[in-house]
């Protein structure tokens, strides 16, 4: 697996083009082709995240992720325990050689399998991740369109150059959770975003506060802003999407993030993360403040820098489930050293 880790590291950063013209353009989303592997382009990744419950009422934050870049790729799961306060289930999975290209999407990296399925409307995404301690399986089901982001699914990454990107912001998500020996139902929800560039030597690209809600009254909101190598919000770089409540998408172009403490510093990270925020969008009439729902939603990792995932609770404003996800955190060193024009 060292061996494996340390010719994916290289791999990747030989694989960041050197300009826009070594590479393709990125065109805009066209569903389903889309779900698959987009081949040439430095870095893509499929986040999926969401809340799931047992039978018994127990809550669980959930996350799953793939991303590939060059000649291999890394995937993630992480699931906590809300009640407790605890991460139950934690693996990073890394593969070299590069992934099934032609629809519909078949990811497997070292076990963590991700596949888009053509059942229904709007098709069907699944998630098998085994670990050691257990497994999570999820069928993750839209229950309603795809939102593309920006100008017909292209935004600008922090500076990095254009990106292909696009959400359902809406899953039913059904599925078990094994820990150790025991397998329960879970039931919930998910969002799941697809994001593919050449935005990857860039480092204020891979730096970014996102905010992800599901409201109560039907809409969804998606809101994030790029950061730069201090964390420090990147002015030209913000903007965000609004599902209404008929499934309408409106261009978010003016909002305001404002962190809340308490701010906590995890164990190896280098950037503090805020534990609450107060979210204004005037667009949607929205002036509401969130708060995580666990302390242990920092997600550590060796291949790709350092995150905050975390499910948050809306403690003023309308009833909804949030997430944040916060990239603050440089590249691992190996990576950083490889690529010697990428600076922090």
């Amino acid at each position: 697996m060292r061996r494996a880790a340390v010719a994916l590291i290289a791999g990747v950063a030989l694989a960041l083009p050197a300009s826009a013209q070594a590479a393709p353009e990125v065109q805009p989303v066209q569903l389903p082709r889309d779900h698959a592997v987009h081949p040439g382009f430095a870095v893509e990744w499929w986040y999926g995240a969401g809340r799931v419950r047992d039978r018994a009422g127990r809550g669980y934050a959930w996350f799953a992720t793939v991303w590939t870049a060059g000649p291999g790729a890394v995937a993630r799961v992480n699931v906590v325990d809300l009640r407790n306060d605890r991460v139950v289930l934690a693996r990073e999975y890394v593969t070299l050689g590069p992934q099934p290209a032609t629809p519909p999407l078949s990811l497997d990296v070292s076990g963590l399998r991700m596949r888009w399925r053509p059942d229904g409307t709007l098709g069907r995404f699944e998630v098998e991740a085994p670990t050691e301690d257990g497994a999570l399986t999820l069928s993750l089901v839209p229950r309603r369109r795809y939102v593309l982001h920006g100008r017909r699914g292209i935004i600008e990454q922090g500076g990095g150059g254009p990106s292909g990107y696009y959400s359902s912001t809406r899953l039913q998500a059904k599925g078990t959770l094994r820990l150790g020996t025991r397998e329960r139902a879970v039931s919930g929800e998910g969002w799941l975003d697809h994001q593919w560039g050449n935005y990857a030597s860039k480092p204020e690209s891979l730096r970014w506060d996102w905010f992800a809600c599901r409201f109560a009254d039907g809409r969804d909101l998606m809101l994030y802003r790029f950061l730069d190598t201090e964390n420090r919000p990147q002015p030209r770089y913000f903007t965000g999407t609004l599902v209404d409540r008929r499934g309408r998408r409106h261009r978010i172009e003016r909002f305001r993030a404002s962190a809340l403490g308490p701010f906590l510093r995890p164990d190896g990270a280098t950037a503090t993360y805020p534990l609450g925020w107060r979210l204004r969008v005037p667009l949607a009439r929205l002036d509401f403040t969130i708060r995580a729902l666990a302390r242990s939603q920092f997600i550590p990792n060796e291949l790709v820098p350092d995150f905050w995932e975390g499910a948050a609770r809306v403690t003023r404003g309308p009833r909804a489930l949030c997430f944040v996800e916060s990239s603050r955190e440089p590249l691992p060193f190996a990576v950083a050293l490889l690529k010697p024009d990428f600076t922090e």
